[in-house]
């Protein structure tokens, strides 16, 4: 029984079918991608012209590795290095006096 009265009833439930989901190749996003890097504020306007929304486009643009913004971020980097076997300790000084 239900306890709120005026809970609303579903009386028809209806799948709208929306299409086929698009899948992108590498080479397609990239295309798109340097695209919208031609002109400033350009990312808007090519995702519009693909049918994309504008966040996949900035997701593609940060998975390609290009800048959204203008001000240089260090990259993560590895560092070369080198295994030293240990070295035996050094013998105790002792002063003669």
């Amino acid at each position: 029984m239900d306890s709120n009265k005026f809970s609303a009833q579903i009386e028809r439930f209806e799948v709208v079918e929306t299409g086929r989901r698009r899948r992108w190749t590498d080479d397609e996003k990239l295309k798109i991608v340097l695209e919208s890097l031609q002109a400033p504020r350009a990312v808007s306007s090519t995702a519009r012209r693909y049918g994309i929304s504008r966040s996949l486009l900035l997701t593609w643009r940060r998975s390609f590795g290009t800048r959204t913004s203008n001000t240089e971020q260090p990259q993560p980097a590895f560092v070369p290095a080198m295994v030293m076997p240990d070295q035996p300790p050094a013998p105790p000084v002792t002063l003669a006096g």
